[in-house]
C-alpha cells in the first residue's frame, strides 16, 4: 500500500479497487481482475506469475523487547505472547508460522505458549508495534517498519525462508493492457524491495 502513489502517478488513467480477504477469489463475478496470493500451492485453473519469495522473522517493538529482555535471549521468548496470522496460507494455518520458524531455526517453544491469532498478517504486525507481543513477520512486508525502528528483530540471524511465495493470479483469457501494466508495476516494486 505505501507504494500505490507511484502507480497512481505513472498510470493516472487506470482505476484500482482493492479488496482484502482470505477466501479464494471468484474471478467470474464482482469485477475482480487480479489477485495476489501468498501460498505454497499455485492457484488452480488460473494463470499465475511468481511475484516474490519471502522469509519469516520474529519482530516486536523495542519497548516489548526491553521489557521482556529479549535481545539475543531466546529463552525469554517462552514468556511472551506470540502473534500470528491464523490464515497465512490456503488452509487454516493457526500457528503454523511459529511452528515452521521454530523447526527451521531449531528453537523449542513452550507447548502451551500464550498466543494471539489474527486473520491478516498486518494485524499481527500492528499488535506488535503496540507492544502486545512478538509477531511472526514476513520480512519483505516489515522491512520499512524495521528501518524506522517501529519494530526490531530481537534475535538477529534467526530469519528463515518460507516455502510460501507471493503469486499474481488472473484468468488466462483476461490479459488486458491495464492488468499487464499493473503486473509489470507490481514486479518492479517487488524487485526493488
Amino acid at each position: 500500500m505505501p507504494k500505490l502513489a507511484d502507480f497512481a502517478y505513472h498510470y493516472p488513467a487506470i482505476s484500482l479497487n482493492i479488496l482484502t480477504g482470505n477466501e479464494n477469489v471468484n474471478f467470474q463475478g464482482g469485477g475482480i481482475e487480479l489477485a495476489i496470493y501468498f501460498d505454497d500451492k499455485t492457484p488452480e485453473k488460473l494463470s499465475y506469475q511468481h511475484l516474490m519469495d519471502e522469509s519469516m522473522v520474529p519482530v516486536c517493538s523495542p519497548e516489548y523487547a526491553e521489557k521482556h529482555q529479549l535481545y539475543g535471549n531466546l529463552n525469554n521468548l517462552r514468556q511472551c505472547t506470540l502473534l500470528h496470522d491464523r490464515q497465512a496460507w490456503s488452509y487454516d494455518s493457526d500457528n503454523s508460522e511459529w511452528n515452521t520458524w521454530s523447526q527451521q531455526a531449531d528453537v523449542d517453544l513452550a507447548p502451551l505458549q500464550r498466543s494471539m491469532g489474527f486473520d491478516r498478517s498486518d494485524l499481527a504486525i500492528i499488535a506488535a508495534i503496540n507492544h502486545v507481543g512478538v509477531a511472526m513477520g514476513r520480512k519483505k512486508l516489515v522491512t520499512k517498519r524495521l528501518e524506522n525502528r517501529e519494530l526490531i528483530m530481537p534475535f538477529p540471524g534467526m530469519e528463515v525462508r518460507c516455502e510460501q511465495r507471493y503469486y499474481i493470479s488472473t484468468l488466462s483469457e483476461r490479459q488486458w493492457p491495464k492488468i499487464n501494466a499493473f503486473i509489470r508495476w507490481l514486479k518492479k516494486m517487488a524487485e526493488e524491495s
